[in-house]
């Protein structure tokens, strides 16, 4: 109802009822719960499945996971961007910025993502292992909710830990290990899936949410700019995983898999429909302060006072930060990034995301509440990816959409489709964790500014040493 609605809308500090622990044992996830209250209380009403979904969004934004690590931290340093960890050997990332997964300190990051996803996919399963038996207890369109946005963020979760922990996909792997799929609460062992099963589950859930949502999202295909009968607006659904962001994962997990064609559907869907008036692009005098509620559309939201500064500072401050911290991005790199001597110097995010000292530094978070997971500019580049070889000239538009919303001048027609989507890949994803996926998929032999050549020694993370032991 819009009393429980309302006040679920913001993700704010709440107490979680459940607190789910991980363990390994021969090969399986052993996931046991632990709670202060019996399931048959906890799910009594609808406060009680909505306490433990928020839980799960609040699990997302844990530094362990989107609040730090799987964006401006691990995944951006094993992705190059920082110059200066490599030459502070007591930096907190010198070992995995070189890729050494096996050190102490990286393998207990490595470890903390790993433990730490299965833990929020557990609270996911408690919502739809009890949710058919209680759909009486329900009001309006939230027992569609619920049920709609947990299968979504099971499927998100696994997809990351897929692209982190199994090989890229392709023939020669699709049919390898890749993850566990845990779909129910169990203290049964789930055995590791091939990659493919694991793709084909992800789908699944995905579309199943979608279908859940698809009549009263209002991010979602519903002709309603207001909905009357809900307590919540376009803006408040993307904190939430909403249909346009389960779209929008699909075309993502489809071009992870090599369907282009499938891929592009899906990005026709957003790009074409009015999702376009939902999810729009940001003017340049808006460009600083609304990129974020603008274009995300879905992110994980961060704080609850104005911005992200105060959260970051220890690693994007250079007055106040400790030195075996600090992230830099030095000014002779950034204007390599942002090709300032070839035009680049008008671009919109090398102008506001960038402190362009000498002691050059990530500013865009200073103005952001959150850290956009999926966003209009990355559909635009799947379908750039997906039209290059078929449609030369859809694959263009794409990218000159993406650079005259960012103060660039449009590609000419003779341009290099595969040298500029990497380059819209570096420039757009600083500090959001989506670099090192783009090299890994596309098979890159070497990262630039990484001086040796790659393979899945440094693409592929290791499990968890129980998990790693047992399954062999």
């Amino acid at each position: 109802n819009d009393t429980v609605m309302k006040k679920d809308i913001k993700i704010i500090s709440v107490t979680l009822l459940l607190l789910i622990t991980i363990c390994s044992c021969e090969g399986w996830l052993d996931i046991s719960p632990k709670s202060s209250l019996k399931k048959e209380d906890l799910f009594k009403t609808e406060d009680g499945y909505l306490s433990v979904l928020n839980g799960v969004y609040i699990g997302l934004v844990d530094d362990r996971l989107y609040g730090q690590e799987l964006t401006y931290g691990f995944m951006d340093v094993i992705a190059q961007y920082y110059n200066n960890v490599p030459s502070t050997p007591l930096h907190k990332y010198a070992n995995a910025v070189k890729y050494n997964y096996e050190e102490a300190a990286t393998k207990g990051i490595i470890t903390n993502i790993w433990n730490s996803m299965y833990n929020n996919i557990a609270n996911c399963n408690v919502i739809l292992d009890n949710i058919e038996d209680d759909k009486d207890i329900f009001t309006g369109n939230n027992y569609k909710r619920i049920k709609g946005e947990a299968l979504a963020l099971r499927a998100f979760m696994h997809f990351d830990l897929l692209r982190m922990f199994a090989p890229a996909y392709n023939g020669s792997t699709k049919n390898l290990p890749g993850i566990p799929y845990v779909d129910k609460f169990t203290n049964v062992r789930i055995p590791f899936s091939s990659t493919d099963a694991v793709c084909q589950r992800i789908k699944g859930d995905l579309l199943s949410a979608r279908e859940l949502l698809k009549d009263f999202d209002l991010m979602g295909p519903v002709d309603k700019t207001v909905d009357g009968s809900l307590s919540y607006s376009v803006a408040d659904r993307k904190a939430w995983f909403n249909y346009y962001a389960a779209t929008a994962l699909l075309a993502r997990l489809h071009l992870f898999m090599g369907d282009k064609v499938t891929a592009l559907q899906y990005v026709n869907e957003i790009t074409t429909d009015h999702a376009k008036t939902k999810i729009s692009w940001s003017q340049q005098t808006q460009f600083y302060y609304y990129y974020y509620a603008r274009e995300r559309i879905f992110g994980v939201f961060i704080v609850l006072d104005p911005y992200m500064k105060s959260k970051v500072t220890d690693y994007f401050d250079i007055a106040t930060a400790n030195n075996n911290n600090i992230l830099k991005v030095s000014i002779q790199r950034t204007m390599e990034l942002y090709e300032t001597s070839a035009g680049g110097a008008s671009d919109w995010r090398y102008l506001d995301w960038m402190s362009k000292t000498d002691d050059n530094y990530i500013t865009k978070f200073n103005t952001l509440s959150g850290i956009p997971v999926l966003k209009i500019a990355e559909i635009y580049l799947i379908g750039a990816e997906c039209t290059k070889e078929s449609d030369p000239v859809a694959s263009l538009g794409f990218l000159n959409t993406i650079r005259t919303n960012r103060g660039l001048p449009a590609l000419p027609s003779n341009a290099n489709l595969s040298d500029e989507i990497h380059k819209e890949y570096v420039k757009e994803f600083l500090g959001e964790g989506q670099l090192f996926y783009f090299f890994k998929r596309n098979g890159y032999g070497n990262i630039p500014y990484w001086g040796t050549p790659v393979s899945n020694k440094e693409y592929v993370l290791p499990v968890p040493d129980k998990e790693k032991e047992f399954n062999s």
